[in-house]
């Protein structure tokens, strides 16, 4: 990397509980003592993280943009860059976040700031990594890691919402914070109309519970939804899971938070393939990436 490069970071000072920002100290003091010049670019509300990747996009061609954050601010970046006019534009990314889910999803070992930093320096090609695309009307937005309706995206709802996601952040618990809230949703969660598209067919659901597409194997700060996904082989993976009660859900769940084996399961649906549409008839929580669609009918 010559002098006259220049590293362009992306933070979410808030993400991880401040995580974040402690990599982002890190990093710059990094750069510092090896003289290489950045600029560091704070996002202060939501969607800044879009706009932010889109000018920098724009603007700072040959440079090096890096994410620090979540998976929420890379998937801001994500969107920003594929709505600036050079959408190859590759992005870094450092870990800060409370989930870290894009991270297992791809097996990033290497958790040191400078070290990540260090590697993205010495990279003379970028990665390629498969990334979703949802259509809904008009509009379009990508996703790293999944999207989901129903059961999952009501427990991000109830967790962003929690008076103790904080506190448990602090502790590096998430993922407690995540399942304390699951347990929440198994009472109020209830099943609902699906229909589904694919491959010249069609299948209709008239319980869904678990409605998920996802990239790669994991959400909710590394469970599993499907062990099989993989963001290298450019398919997408579909799970759904049937709603059903008492000890035959608690037995289904304890398999999808342990070994994988709720895809055998007869309660649960599972494809893989390029391209679906998913349609529900009530309207049902969403998340993309654990940040929060709201209620809707989704056609997705």
């Amino acid at each position: 990397m010559t002098k006259t490069d220049e590293i362009e970071i992306i933070l979410n000072y808030h993400a991880g509980n401040g995580q974040a920002k402690h990599a982002c100290k890190k990093v710059t003091d990094f750069l510092d003592k090896t003289n290489i010049d950045y600029t560091v670019h704070t996002t202060k509300k939501d969607g800044d993280g879009v706009r932010i990747a889109e000018t920098l996009a724009n603007e700072h061609q040959g440079s090096k943009i890096i994410v620090i954050g979540g998976d929420g601010t890379l998937n801001q970046a994500v969107n920003g860059v594929k709505k600036s006019n050079y959408p190859q534009t590759p992005l870094g990314y450092i870990p800060g976040g409370s989930g870290n889910d894009f991270c297992r999803g791809i097996k990033l070992s290497i958790k040191d700031p400078v070290r990540l930093m260090e590697a993205i320096l010495s990279m003379k090609e970028p990665r390629t990594i498969d990334i979703g695309k949802a259509n809904n009307g008009d509009t379009s937005r990508y996703f790293i890691n999944n999207i989901g309706i129903g059961f999952d995206a009501s427990t991000v709802y109830y967790t962003n919402h929690s008076e103790r996601k904080e506190l448990l952040n602090s502790l590096h618990l998430g993922t407690l914070s995540y399942f304390t809230n699951l347990l929440k949703v198994i009472k109020v969660q209830e099943g609902f109309g699906l229909d589904v598209d694919y491959l010249n067919q069609k299948k209709h659901f008239n319980s869904a519970y678990i409605v998920v597409a996802t990239n790669h194997p994991y959400f909710g700060g590394g469970f599993a939804i499907d062990p099989t996904a993989n963001p290298f082989n450019h398919n997408l993976n579909l799970v759904i899971v049937k709603k059903i009660t008492g000890m035959t859900f608690i037995k289904l769940l304890s398999k999808l938070l342990t070994n994988g084996s709720h895809l055998q399961d007869k309660n649960v649906w599972h494809i893989e393939t390029k391209h679906f549409r998913l349609k529900n008839h009530s309207k049902q929580h969403g998340q993309m990436d654990g940040e929060e669609l709201n209620q809707h009918e989704f056609d997705l």
